[in-house]
């Protein structure tokens, strides 16, 4: 009773006070609009601008908080109700700022703008801005406002400024004669987000010593939950000295040299400040780089983890190839995207790095069903070896029978060739031992190991391969053996045929580089093409040319066109391209992207420039993008670099129009469609462009954008890699030195998806896919759901591993209005952008689901049975479902550490392959061998049912804790001062009640005097 009264004298208090505050305020309003002016003021103004169109004019200084940085900032104006307008942007000199001049009917004196200031690198600043009238000018009708901006460095980008100056301090850049910088920033969160502002203020803090096109900054690919590190080193004479700083810190964790001809007591002490997958791969890079290896090379070594003989191998692999066996036509390898098509269809024994390699060079990814591979060694493959099919597909034709009626038969059958090649990792590495009398190996031999198979590269890359057969006249059905295939293998439907759709081959596992089976197929060998190779002797500063010369004729087609002057750091232009991935007569081209820079300020770090992945043997091309101030419009220029002219093919429509749209209305029409894909954009990447051009229209998050760039376009089908990698990270998340492993069963998109983002692939023994049907990969607890993989969280130091199946089951869209494929794949795109910003979208109807199944703990033998594709009988997937529901203790009590022998590669985390703690300790990332033995366990055989599920709310708005809106958020328990809570619900309310009547006057008082 005592607790109620008081809370009816806090009732009663608060009702006086919010009197007292009516009273107040109610005055308040009467001052306040005497104080502000007449009516009679007000109403001549009012009267003046109805007239006509007032031009208000507001300056805008800007100045940043590093004051080297010469950046054009991007600059928006929006009127008080949040309606953004269109203005002209000039620089004053004598103002030194910037002027924005625009129309805006109704604007009086001290009507309110807000603008807003952003620049790359810098957080985002806006200001309420009034204008006035130029009291010492009483004809000027112009509006006038100002204000100063000063710019404040984001965490990323601060970070990434004072580890570069402090490597300067310490390495002294302007002596050195070459600088690199190799770094984890990109994809990591550092302060929450993604880390490419760190790569920014790399970028400037340099003075331009360190640039992209020059290849002297590598990203090593990495993922969310890595730290940010960095590695700066310089190179002066025979010298290679270098800073180390880890996890965002700006304390160097070392410095020294990071030469191959340390002592092993150097060595030593480098690895114990260093360690770690970080020791070996900014030692590999930095040796490599120092010895002169292509910037292309350096990039692939950075994507695998670091430079070691199968990277280099798998490269010497792609040369002879290209030599012998040319591409000859790109071909699906399944249901997918128009983009899903690869020349050559890979075929590996994940773990030897060759295969991270080759997907690398020929854009032949697991995603793109450009690669199939599991460990088949027990049918005499081995880690170093691999497959290509140079495979075309099957024609058909219509006939007409006896009875009138029509049938399909195969008019040309599907064949293709089989080249099975190795880099000689063995005699290689005895030749290199023999020459240099190294009886011990370890890290620092590995990397005198590195140099002398750069020398072979140079001289004489044939040395280092080796063909194993070269077989042609394959079959579809020992095509589909051995790629596998998810769906069953039709007719055609196109024509009313009365075999329509029946099926010619059934939907069957894949059975990769089973080397038995190759053998029995007694194929006829292949004939090598004629080789003709030539090297080309560009230098860096003509090839930079070329994109200068490229954005110089988009500006003057912009001008030209549409009369609009491209502004250099221009936040709303992107430039597509296919530089530093397609070679000029054997040369990388990466050098076209500083010169794109100089004139137009695009790079991959601010994402206006974006480099999507391409074969080596694709033209050279230049897409210039400018989103319209309606965020839909992309009006777009394409050209095409000629090298046997210089000179540069300009794409045109039919009409002849060198500037097309080529947003969401334009997709959404079937003849602009055909025409900007036939003319506009007529080599074969219409639908690469147009997909990620629209994709980065809608701004999404840099981890995003980089997959969709590796994946070689956009689509829905990469997306759900995204969510599966953050609900693993989440959900499975690492600890001391366990690694993820992924051996996929549904192959599409998402596969690449999962390559880039969970840290795993083919080369480092991590990533493998083993094809199944699609009958057998139907979620037995998702209804409506695939079985896309299993996950595997592995301990080498327990020699167990926590195994899940993960399933996905799509989203269903709101597609009204959109009749052609590319509006309604662009609108699906857009809608797992938002879905992953945790936004949500008019396009979903339900959301996506994923769900873990079958979770248990397995041995080393059994990990190495999963990574094998399974047993004779069952696949890798049916094998893992039919495992005992385990905990780590059960596993343990077992005796696991004596549980046999494991592959070589199995459990091996490859990012750490090439690394020791001691110079003295033997490593490898290629040794072979295979489990035997029984495989199974004790224990009850019982079916692992644990699943946890996550679903995404179509509509939903998060809150800022929810994150992304496929996250289910659990309700908190109440707590126990709950009782408390209808009082401050009352309270509430009548706070509310009150400044609403407050209000009410006071705008009442205001109407009435400007009556």
């Amino acid at each position: 009773m005592k607790n109620r009264a008081i809370k009816r004298h806090m009732v009663l208090l608060v009702l006086t006070v919010l009197f007292a505050l009516f009273i107040c305020g109610a005055a308040s309003a009467a001052d306040s609009s005497t104080t502000n002016g007449s009516g009679s003021n007000l109403t001549n103004s009012t009267s003046a601008s109805s007239h006509h169109v007032v031009d208000p004019i507001i300056g805008v200084k800007v100045g940043y908080e590093y004051s080297s940085d010469s950046i054009n900032p991007e600059i928006t104006v929006k009127d008080s109700k949040g309606a953004k307008i269109n203005a002209t942007k000039t620089y004053d000199m004598a103002f030194k700022g910037y002027k924005l001049s625009f129309d805006y009917a109704g604007a009086v004196s001290g009507t309110k703008f807000n603008v807003s200031v952003s620049a790359p690198g810098y957080t985002t600043q806006s200001q309420m801005i009034a204008v006035f009238f130029n009291s010492a000018n009483a004809t000027d009708t112009n509006l006038y406002g100002s204000a100063t901006f000063n710019m404040k460095a984001t965490a990323a980008y601060k970070l990434g400024r004072e580890a570069t100056k402090k490597a300067d301090q310490l390495l002294n850049f302007s002596k050195a004669d070459k600088v690199l910088a190799i770094t984890t920033a990109g994809v990591p969160k550092y302060k929450g987000v993604t880390s490419e502002d760190c790569i920014e203020g790399i970028l400037n803090g340099s003075g331009g010593k360190i640039t992209y096109g020059k290849g002297n900054l590598l990203m090593l690919r990495q993922t969310a939950t890595d730290p940010v590190d960095f590695a700066f080193i310089v190179k002066k004479g025979t010298s290679l000295q270098a800073v180390v700083f880890l996890n965002g810190s700006l304390t160097p964790a070392y410095v020294g040299t990071i030469s191959e001809n340390m002592t092993k007591k150097q060595w030593n002490a480098y690895f114990k400040n260093v360690s770690g997958e970080d020791a070996f791969a900014f030692a590999s890079l930095a040796n490599a780089w120092s010895d002169g290896v292509s910037n292309d090379v350096l990039r692939e070594a950075a994507f695998h983890g670091h430079v070691c003989e199968g990277t280099l191998g798998g490269y010497s692999i792609v040369q002879a190839l290209l030599k012998y066996y040319p591409p000859i036509k790109a071909t699906s390898g399944g249901v997918g995207s128009p983009g899903d098509i690869t020349s050559y269809k890979i075929i590996g024994v994940p773990g030897g790095s060759d295969d991270d390699a080759v997907i690398y060079f020929l854009d032949a990814t697991p995603g793109k069903s450009g690669y199939v591979g599991f460990d088949t060694t027990a049918t005499g493959a081995t880690t170093n070896m691999i497959g290509f099919i140079r495979w075309t597909d099957t024609t058909y034709k219509v006939v007409t029978n006896a009875d009138g009626t029509k049938s399909y038969v195969v008019d040309v059958p599907g064949t293709g060739s089989l080249i099975i090649m190795t880099y000689d990792n063995e005699a290689n590495k005895k030749a290199f031992q023999a020459q240099y009398k190294i009886t011990s190996w370890g890290s620092l031999e590995e990397l005198k190991y590195n140099t002398w198979l750069i020398q072979k590269i140079k001289n004489d890359p044939g040395s280092l391969v080796k063909f194993n057969m070269e077989l042609t006249g394959l079959t579809e059905e020992q095509y589909y053996y051995i790629v596998g295939t998810a769906t069953n293998v039709t007719f055609p439907t196109a024509v009313n045929a009365t075999n329509k759709g029946q099926t010619r081959f059934a939907a069957q596992n894949a059975h990769g580089l089973d080397l038995n089976y190759i053998k029995s197929l007694n194929l006829a060998k292949a004939t090598r093409a004629t080789a003709s190779t030539s090297n080309g002797s560009l230098t860096y500063d003509q090839i930079k040319n070329i994109g200068t010369n490229a954005s110089n004729i988009a500006k003057s087609i912009f001008k030209k066109e549409l009369g609009i002057d491209l502004e250099k750091d221009d936040r709303d232009l992107v430039v597509l391209t296919s530089a530093g991935y397609v070679y000029l007569n054997g040369q990388s081209t990466e050098a076209a992207w500083d010169g794109i820079y100089d004139v137009l300020g695009s790079r991959l770090s601010r994402s206006t420039l974006l480099p999507i992945h391409m074969a080596v043997w694709k033209p050279l091309w230049f897409t210039f993008v400018l989103r319209g101030a309606d965020g839909k419009t992309m009006s777009t220029v394409y050209l095409r670099y000629d090298p046997s002219t210089g000179k540069f093919f300009i794409g045109n429509n039919s009409e002849g129009k060198q500037v097309n749209d080529i947003g969401p209305a334009a997709l959404n029409n079937a003849t602009k469609v055909s025409d900007l894909s036939t003319n506009f954009i007529p080599d074969g990447n219409w639908f690469n462009i147009q997909s990620i051009a629209n994709a980065w229209r809608n701004d999404p998050a840099f981890d995003q954008l980089l997959t969709f760039l590796f994946h070689d376009h956009a689509c829905p089908g990469v997306q759900p890699g995204f969510f599966i990698t953050e609900y693993i990270q989440k959900n499975y998340p690492l600890s001391g030195n366990q690694s993820y492993f992924w051996m996929a069963s549904s192959i599409y998109c998402k596969d690449d998806s999962l390559v880039y983002l969970l840290g795993v692939s083919p080369g480092m023994g991590t990533y493998m896919d083993q094809r199944l049907s699609g009958e057998e990969t139907t979620s037995e607890y998702l209804p409506g759901g695939t079985e896309e993989g299993m996950i595997v969280v592995w301990d080498p130091d327990t020699k167990t591993g926590k195994v899940a199946i993960v399933s996905f089951k799509w989203p269903t869209y709101n597609l009204d209005g959109l009749t052609t494929s590319e509006a309604q794949r662009e609108a699906m795109i857009s809608a797992f952008i938002s879905m992953y910003k945790g936004e949500s979208s008019p396009y979903v109807n339900e959301p996506l689901s994923l769900v873990t199944s079958h979770e248990t703990y397995i041995t080393a033998q059994e990990f190495a049975r999963l990574q094998a594709g399974g047993t004779n009988n069952e696949s890798a997937l049916a094998y893992v479902k039919g495992l005992p529901v385990r905990n780590l203790s059960d596993i343990l009590n077992q005796g696991n550490s004596n549980n046999g022998s494991q592959n070589g590669q199995n459990g091996q985390n490859g990012n750490h392959n090439g690394n020791s703690t001691s110079n003295s300790q033997q490593t490898s990332s290629n040794s072979n061998g295979q489990v035997t033995g029984s495989v199974g366990d004790s224990g009850p055989t019982v079916s692992a049912a644990t699943q946890t599920e996550v679903t995404n709310q179509a509509g939903e708005t998060p809150s800022a804790q929810q994150g992304n809106t496929y996250e289910v958020s659990k309700a908190a328990p109440q707590s126990e001062e709950s009782e408390m809570n209808y009082l401050l619900i009352a309270v509430g309310a009548i706070l509310c009640g009150g400044l609403l009547v407050v209000g009410f006057f006071k705008g009442s008082i205001l109407g009435f005097l400007r009556k």
